[in-house]
């Protein structure tokens, strides 16, 4: 019988964000509840490789296969 190796893919994120809501006074729930609430630069790395960064606020979208990503169990975030 062969031994099957596969390699464990990293996702590495940061955003950025805005609110009207005061973070530090009302938590995060109500800070991301705000109808203001938005992310505006999306940073990635897959691997370790070099960040990207994708600027939301200026209509940039994240990449297709980014997105799949957030939402795979076998991608360590």
């Amino acid at each position: 019988m062969e031994a099957t190796i596969t390699k464990k893919i990293f996702l590495s994120i940061d955003i950025e964000t805005f609110s009207d809501i005061d973070l530090g006074k009302c938590g995060v729930y109500k800070y991301a509840e705000s109808l203001a609430f938005e992310i505006l630069l999306f940073g990635y790395s897959l691997d370790g490789s070099e960040v990207q960064v994708v600027d939301l606020a200026s209509g940039e979208e994240i990449p297709e296969g980014i997105s799949e990503a957030l939402t795979d169990d076998d991608i360590t975030k």
